[in-house]
């Protein structure tokens, strides 16, 4: 099963309050109704934020009768979005407790309860009802789970036949030094990240067809590189409203992932594919 602890204890995943500070400095207090619109800047934890959402509810074809399922959903940001602009229903997975229930809080102040449902669980365990799933998203959540082959698995058995799989993670494109590996293991808890053929392998091991790998890491890693620099620049006005804490755990990460992408390792990719 998948280490919730470690995953929790990520600098991403730390100062959760940073939600409703930010909402406050938009004059949103807490129970306050909100719009979708207003949570973009704070529940978008991905590359390139409802761009890349988008993207994927183009590709995959998604409308009001889709049933999609998030894998790691943090906060909902993705599971709200679709849900907002294409009215179909998402089933937000998410291990982390704290995260699961602000999520499901923001949805419901949102008014999109009826078209998302948070669910607290693992996703190696969960179970999926056979061929009820007209798609599978995940956005840098499936380097945390430690079985792939049995992830996918299950997913090809959940998804309909010519449901689509829309994941984009972390790859690697050459070995790791010792101190990057630790770091990649320990503040970005990657433990299953691999090269890209072995995630279209495990994808076709599972029954996958149609696989469409595509490297990001020319467009992710000058992205990681120009957001340190400016998280840096921001330093004052964000631990002004956040505080210093929450500010020093973001600029870690930043900083590894930044790093990680210089030494010519870490990759990014998308992965693409349907079942029969």
């Amino acid at each position: 099963m998948t280490d919730r602890t470690a995953i929790g204890s990520m600098p991403l995943y730390t100062h959760l309050e940073r939600i409703d500070r930010g909402l406050a400095a938009q004059g949103i207090g807490p129970g306050d109704p909100i719009s979708p619109e207003q949570l973009f800047p704070l529940d978008q934890w991905h590359y390139h934020g409802t761009e890349a959402i988008a993207a994927a509810a183009a590709r995959l074809g998604l409308g009001p009768d889709s049933r999609v399922l998030d894998i790691g959903a943090g906060i909902g940001g993705p599971a709200r979005y679709l849900a907002h602009t294409t009215g179909c229903h998402v089933t937000a997975l998410e291990l982390q407790p704290e995260l699961d229930a602000i999520g499901a809080d923001l949805t419901r102040r949102c008014g999109l309860g009826e078209r998302v449902t948070h669910l607290c669980g693992d996703a190696l365990g969960y179970p999926f009802p056979a061929a009820s799933l007209n798609a599978v998203v995940s956005w840098l959540a499936v380097l945390h789970i430690p079985d792939r082959p049995l992830l996918f698995a299950r997913c090809a058995e959940a998804l309909r036949p010519g449901g689509g799989c829309y994941i984009e993670d972390l790859c690697m494109r050459a070995p790791f030094a010792p101190a990057d590996l630790h770091d990649l293991h320990n503040i970005v808890h990657g433990i299953t990240v691999t090269t890209i053929d072995d995630y279209v392998a495990d994808l076709r091991g599972a029954g996958f067809g149609d696989v469409e790998a595509t490297d990001l890491t020319g467009d992710w890693a000058p992205f990681a590189a120009e957001r340190l620099t400016a998280w840096r620049a921001t330093r004052a006005s964000y631990a002004g409203i956040h505080g210093e804490g929450a500010y020093a755990a973001q600029e870690l990460f930043y900083t590894v992932i930044a790093r990680l992408y210089d030494s010519g390792s870490l990759g990014g990719v998308r992965l693409v594919a349907r079942v029969s």
